[in-house]
């Protein structure tokens, strides 16, 4: 079963493609692309209606771009919906069937993929932080930074730093994807697997999939 993260998660990434893409065929000069990409991000941000968490920036994005509603993933797992708004295709057809980290791969690794094409355009390209899609080489990236996984959450302002070198060091029009893993940590105290805090029966929200609204 897709779970609301990822469904959100997804939602927020496509919302930042389909917002950044539209210009490349409606206006004369290239624009500049920064995908971030906030990893294992919950639905708990106050733009979706969360009313406990605040999250003003997130809302600001939402607010001058386009927030989805109903947004899915094409298979419940990181490496797949990576793959998949990479390549524009789903699993099944690009081969990435499965996490990056137990080997799954796509098919080919001359797969067209939104890097590829947009060296092609003459753009430069950047990812900082993981790709977690196999084979790498199939993205060749012309800049890259914080390869590994980093759940341990170490040094987080160097995303940004490196972001910034990247920009610098730009000489044409850029694609740049950001992969923060800080939405990675465990925000609710748990105990024994279960919350430390129960909330009110009152005061939890069914789940947008379940369908039913109390």
């Amino acid at each position: 079963m897709v779970s609301m993260k990822k469904l959100v998660r997804t939602g927020i990434t496509f919302c930042l493609l389909t917002f950044l893409f539209l210009p490349l065929g409606l206006a004369a000069k290239t624009p500049n692309i920064l995908l971030i990409v906030s990893e294992d991000n919950g639905p708990e941000m106050s733009c979706y209606g969360e009313p406990f968490v605040k999250t003003p920036v997130l809302d600001k994005l939402a607010a001058e771009g386009v927030r989805f509603d109903r947004a899915y993933v094409p298979q419940a797992g990181c490496s797949q919906s990576r793959a998949a708004y990479l390549t524009g295709l789903y699993p099944h057809q690009n081969g990435q069937i499965g996490l990056a980290t137990w080997k799954f791969r796509m098919y080919r690794e001359d797969t067209p993929n939104m890097v590829t094409s947009l060296k092609k355009a003459g753009y430069r390209t950047g990812i900082i932080g993981k790709l977690h899609v196999n084979p790498a080489s199939a993205f060749p990236f012309g800049f890259k930074a914080i390869p590994e996984s980093n759940f341990s959450r170490k040094k987080l302002s160097r995303y940004a730093e490196e972001a910034g070198r990247f920009f610098k060091e730009a000489k044409k029009p850029f694609f740049l994807s950001i992969n923060y893993p800080d939405a990675h940590r465990p925000f609710i105290k748990s105990k024994q697997g279960l919350p430390a805090d129960p909330l009110p029966a009152d005061q939890v929200k069914t789940m947008a999939y379940i369908g039913l609204e109390s």
